[in-house]
């Protein structure tokens, strides 16, 4: 085959399996995650709950608050209007709440009184089911109380139908007593209202459409709801904005981030462009390297997409490292063409193909070790890695030597980039064997104590620093509304719904024990730590706890008490209902009042994968209260303490990830040796692991936790960092154009991820600076594994 032929098969083949793999993520619908408790692994008690725990805190990370406030109660509420107007019929949200509807309360004063022979609170079934005539007598009179009280409010137009008011006592143990109404609103001109500091709050809730990320962009939702409450603080001077909810947080925090590290990036871009312009002095280097690097981007999205159907915005940034080989290979190919004697790109490509073949292949088999892990997210960053890294691979194989690449005068040799290696080599040659023993056993003494004193542990709390505004209006919120709901919480289950109910109602059996004090049924040791809990069975008990309520008010009516009582309300018993002996029973689908469907939504999550699942809340806990003590035998509960199994979970993680890496170095000595031998082997590879270990030495010395993020800028630095040690091996002693290659690989690395560490997002500032260290001790170590 002519010459010819061959470049015109290679580009061929390149371009082919680019259109290939570009269009398979065409065909997936685009879907980007920034939830990263949602692509999470489970911890292993976890794991059988997993997808109904990720049902619910996606369904309750939608949901947030806007308190609007003003001195003058008129200009809150109007402004408050105006904002659920601006958002009513917005598609964005799947609901929005500001007015609590006249007829509500009557609504659920029906729905009381339709379901008072099943649906009553804890102690009234208490008294039916002690059912003697003391108990009977304190049923009866609590209605007497109701109905000759002075400030009673019951409604009397069903005294025949419910003598003993069971609907106005189920109405006001679930509504007027209830834990949900501990908070300062209370309704208001028909809307929810609170006073805090001379300032009346008015409530406007929403929550967002499933389909919405809370990751920031343009003409986001929350943006659109920024600019509209800018404008009604201009409209209405002294107005007061506090907002509260997870899609702020997530919003705001995915917006900085963005904005920083665009910023980062943009400088760094430009000082990478800068250092090649120098290096090259022609922008056809600069150009070939962005179409390597955008194109092995695609390709990796691309991939990623067709693989796992979405990709987290965390994976980009772990994919920098696609950037940063692409760059590398690229440096190589063109400082060979720029400073080398080759006459054609096949040439070039013969000089440096075992170097780049070696690097290639190390630093995929560090990312192919990750895939091996028990976690989607690091499986995806590392398949994303392994896809760009060979399109990268592919481009400098196929596509660069075929370039119609300038000769003659057009590419004329310009070694003053070259002084620079030149001279670093100089200092490196001036070392006597003895001496870089000497120095190397000192070296890897003095950082025994910093590893030692390593701490291996990832606090997603101390990841995230909340601003002050939503500081403020987060406390500003819980002070209101006074719920006290812990973020340690159950997670029931059970074949069916009664079963589920059933099983929730052991639990709460052993949680009303601690709240009454009056026995104890989970240890010796347990102090009242709980103020109160939310649950399903609270508001709809199972089938088995309705029957003997209503089993409990027949033998009522059936007891002197009633008769007494007809008496004194002037009743005759032909026209009192005596309940039936088939009453109506409440399961979670019948028709439920909207502010009570509200709160189920919350606890009740239903069905997934053919079991049920609900979640039950405790309220106002002390520091000392522990889920898992309550679910002990109950193998149908299951304690979460969601940010400590993500924070042991991660931490767990780590320590794979850092395995697994090990153990992928350990197959990329064995075939090190096979290529060069043992000590030659041994010197290739002690670069980019005594690298990790100056890492892991520096943040203990400092004290700063070894978390995910450091960890996964160590494993960049295995793979990216071996690649200086091969490429010096390869070059020679006094080869300058490797020299300038590796200098210049390195440069760009250190600017592009050494400029993440000044981020104030901790994630990429931990994972920038884990970087920039081990990259700078790789390149000082590289040049020792020369020939």
């Amino acid at each position: 085959m002519r010459p010819a032929s061959k470049k015109l098969v290679s580009v061929i083949i390149w371009a082919a399996i680019h259109v290939a793999l570009i269009s398979l993520g065409l065909l997936q619908p685009w879907k980007v995650e920034s939830d990263l408790y949602s692509v999470l692994p489970d911890s292993s008690e976890f794991k059988n709950v997993s997808e109904a725990e990720k049902a619910l805190s996606a369904r309750s990370m939608r949901n947030f608050t806007v308190l609007v406030g003003h001195r003058d109660f008129a200009v809150a509420k109007s402004a408050a209007e105006a904002l659920e107007a601006s958002f009513a019929l917005d598609s964005a949200f799947a609901e929005t709440r500001l007015y609590v509807d006249d007829s509500a309360m009557q609504r659920m004063s029906d729905f009381f009184f339709e379901y008072r022979n099943v649906l009553q609170g804890k102690p009234v079934r208490d008294l039916l089911k002690a059912g003697d005539s003391s108990a009977f007598s304190a049923i009866a009179d609590m209605a007497r109380q109701k109905v000759y009280g002075a400030f009673t409010i019951a409604d009397l137009s069903h005294l025949e139908d419910d003598p003993f008011l069971l609907g106005a006592e189920s109405f006001d143990y679930f509504t007027l007593h209830s834990q949900l109404m501990g908070g300062r609103f209370t309704l208001r001109d028909g809307v929810l209202a609170a006073e805090d500091s001379s300032v009346s709050y008015v409530m406007w809730s929403a929550a967002l459409s499933p389909t919405i990320s809370t990751m920031a962009s343009d003409g986001h939702v929350l943006a659109r709801l920024d600019r509209v409450l800018d404008s009604l603080r201009l409209v209405h001077e002294g107005l007061r904005i506090e907002k509260s909810g997870v899609p702020f947080h997530s919003y705001e925090s995915s917006r900085n981030a963005q904005s920083e590290v665009a910023w980062i990036s943009g400088v760094s871009i430009v000082l990478i462009l800068l250092l090649l312009l120098w290096a090259f002095r022609t922008p056809v280097p600069i150009v070939c390297t962005l179409v390597a690097i955008g194109v092995a981007i695609c390709a990796a999205l691309s991939g990623t997409w067709a693989l796992f159907g979405s990709i987290h915005v965390f994976t980009f940034v772990f994919g920098t490292s696609v950037i940063g080989v692409s760059i590398d290979y690229a440096i190589h190919f063109f400082t060979d063409w720029k400073h080398g004697t080759s006459e054609s790109g096949l040439e070039i490509r013969r000089h440096i193909f075992k170097g780049l073949l070696l690097g290639f292949m190390t630093t995929e088999l560090s990312y192919i070790a990750l895939t091996f892990a028990d976690f989607p997210l690091l499986r995806q960053m590392a398949v994303f890695s392994i896809i760009g890294l060979a399109s990268s691979f592919a481009t400098i194989l196929l596509l660069f030597p075929n370039l119609p690449i300038p000769q003659g005068d057009a590419r004329a040799k310009s070694m003053a980039p070259t002084r620079i290696p030149a001279f670093i080599l100089d200092i490196y040659d001036h070392f006597a064997p003895r001496t870089v023993v000497v120095a190397g056993i000192v070296l890897l003494l003095a950082l025994v104590p910093g590893v030692l004193k390593l701490n291996i542990h990832t606090d997603m709390r101390a990841l995230y620093a909340m601003s002050e505004n939503l500081k403020r209006s987060e406390a500003l919120n819980a002070r209101l509304n006074n719920l006290g709901i812990s973020a340690n919480y159950f997670i029931v289950e059970g074949a069916s719904e009664q079963e589920l109910l059933q099983n929730e109602e052991s639990l709460v059996r052993r949680l009303d024990s601690v709240l009454d004090l009056t026995h104890d049924s989970v240890s010796s040791s347990v102090k009242p730590v709980l103020g109160g809990y939310l649950a399903t069975s609270v508001y709809i008990p199972s089938l088995k706890v309705q029957e003997e309520t209503f089993e409990g008010i027949r033998r009522l009516y059936a007891s002197p008490v009633f008769g007494e009582l007809l008496r004194d309300l002037n009743l005759s018993s032909d026209s009192v209902r005596v309940p039936d002996a088939s009453p109506r029973y409440l399961t979670p689908q019948s028709e439920i009042p909207a502010s009570f469907r509200s709160i189920l939504s919350m606890l009740w999550i239903g069905e997934v994968n053919g079991k049920f699942y609900s979640a039950v809340f405790p309220l106002h806990v002390a520091a000392d209260f522990a889920v898992s003590q309550f679910a002990e035998g109950m193998p149908f509960v299951y304690a979460v303490n969601k940010m400590d199994n993500v924070n042991a979970t991660l931490t767990d993680l780590s320590r794979v990830a850092l395995l697994l890496v090990a153990l992928a170095y350990l197959v990329v000595f064995v075939v090190l040796v096979l290529v060069y031998g043992f000590v030659q082997a041994l010197k290739v590879i002690r670069a980019p692991v005594i690298s990790c270990f100056f890492i892991a030495a520096v943040f203990g010395y400092c004290g700063i936790p070894f978390n995910f993020f450091a960890i996964v800028g160590v494993i960049l630095t295995l793979g990216i960092g071996i690649d200086y040690a091969l490429f010096f091996k390869e070059g020679g002693s006094r080869n300058l154009k490797t020299a300038l290659a590796v200098m210049l690989s390195a440069m760009t690395t250190l600017i592009s991820f050494g400029s993440l560490s000044f981020s104030s997002f901790v994630p990429v500032a931990t994972f920038g600076f884990s970087v920039l260290l081990g990259i700078l001790c790789c390149f000082a170590l590289s040049p020792f594994s020369r020939r």
